[in-house]
């Protein structure tokens, strides 16, 4: 599997909607958040390994919210052309309330990306059943010196990885479904879950998502970072 995106590829998959294949790892990077026994997400009998399909009190399911919600997360990063460009990790009292967010920095041009496994892969079947929810929902914020730092917005694509056959989700555009998320502030950002299953992204298994993911790309160099918070899962 490919370590990163060239800039052609990149294009191809925000034209496309196609997700590239993004492995766990791909730099040897791992941003471990405490994690607990078996890397499980706390309150694991909401989210079973690879199957089930329980709906959670309300409709809402919450996957990662650095208060409790995912301890056992690590993440990835990676970036294209050269090394050492990404970086992600967990940034206490940057959250939506003053919790714990996920902080992806970006330096350079080029693609920059990064992926966060909700059970730190472990074990290999585990996963979150999206079947009985509509919308994968998360909180973004964007942090810049100036809007020619920031990334392009519409080229900052979310996709979603999956344990049970390894298929990725095909990639959305976050500027689609939040205008403006570049401006400093943060912004709910609610994506038909459907629209993952689209095109490229038709063999994703919905019972095993495990791994979120952010990739970006730009031709000139960027500098910035992009916070993620409060990852859900909901029925509306």
């Amino acid at each position: 599997m490919s370590r990163g995106l060239t800039a052609t590829a990149w294009l191809a998959v925000l034209a496309l909607g196609t997700a590239g294949c993004l492995c766990p790892c791909p730099n040897g990077v791992m941003a471990a958040a405490p994690a607990t026994a078996g890397g499980a997400i706390p309150g694991a009998a909401a989210m079973p390994a690879a199957g089930g399909r329980p709906v959670a009190t309300g409709g809402r399911l919450v996957i990662w919210d650095g208060d409790g919600a995912g301890n056992g997360a690590q993440g990835w990063d990676a970036c294209d052309p050269k090394a050492g460009c990404s970086k992600v990790g967990i940034d206490s009292g940057s959250g939506t309330s003053g919790s714990t967010s996920i902080k992806m920095h970006g330096d350079g041009p080029g693609y920059l990306g990064m992926g966060w496994n909700l059970f730190g892969w472990y074990p290999e079947n585990a996963g979150v059943d999206l079947g009985p929810y509509t919308h994968l929902t998360f909180q973004i914020r964007v942090e810049a010196k100036s809007p020619a730092d920031a990334p392009d917005p519409g080229s900052v694509g979310v996709l979603l990885g999956c344990s049970r056959n390894k298929n990725d989700s095909a990639t959305v555009t976050v500027e689609r479904y939040a205008k403006g998320f570049t401006d400093g502030k943060w912004h709910k950002v609610e994506i038909p879950i459907a629209m993952f299953t689209k095109g490229a992204g038709s063999k994703f298994d919905l019972q095993s998502f495990w791994e979120f993911r952010i990739a970006t790309w730009s031709a000139a160099a960027r500098h910035f970072n992009i916070y993620i918070d409060d990852i859900a899962a909901e029925k509306q």
